[in-house]
C-alpha cells in the first residue's frame, strides 16, 4: 500500500514523531486511523471514559453538579494521571 502526504500531513507526522510517543511514521497513521475508526463510531477516543455521548453529557452535568473547580496544576494532572494508571 502506498499514499501520498501533503507537507501539512508530513509536519503533523513529523510533530508526533518529535513527542517520543511513536517510533515510525506507520505507528503514527495507525493510530490516527483506529482514532478516527473509534470516533466515527462514537465510541470516543481510545481510553476514554465515555461511551457515547449520552455519557459523555451525564459526566459534564456530573462535573458542573459537583461544586468550585479546582486550578489544573502540573503537579496536580501528574497526581491525576499517576492515580488513573494505578487503579488499572
Amino acid at each position: 500500500m502506498s499514499y501520498a502526504l501533503t507537507p501539512y500531513y508530513k509536519r503533523i507526522i513529523r510533530r508526533q514523531l518529535a513527542t517520543g510517543r511513536f517510533n515510525n511514521e506507520s505507528e503514527v497513521i495507525r493510530h490516527s486511523l483506529r482514532l478516527t475508526d473509534s470516533l466515527e463510531r462514537a465510541a470516543g477516543p481510545l481510553g476514554s471514559s465515555f461511551a457515547g455521548v449520552e455519557d459523555l453529557e451525564e459526566l459534564l452535568l456530573e462535573g458542573l453538579a459537583s461544586g468550585a473547580s479546582t486550578p489544573m496544576t502540573a503537579a496536580r494532572k501528574k497526581r491525576i494521571y499517576k492515580e488513573a494508571l494505578e487503579e488499572k
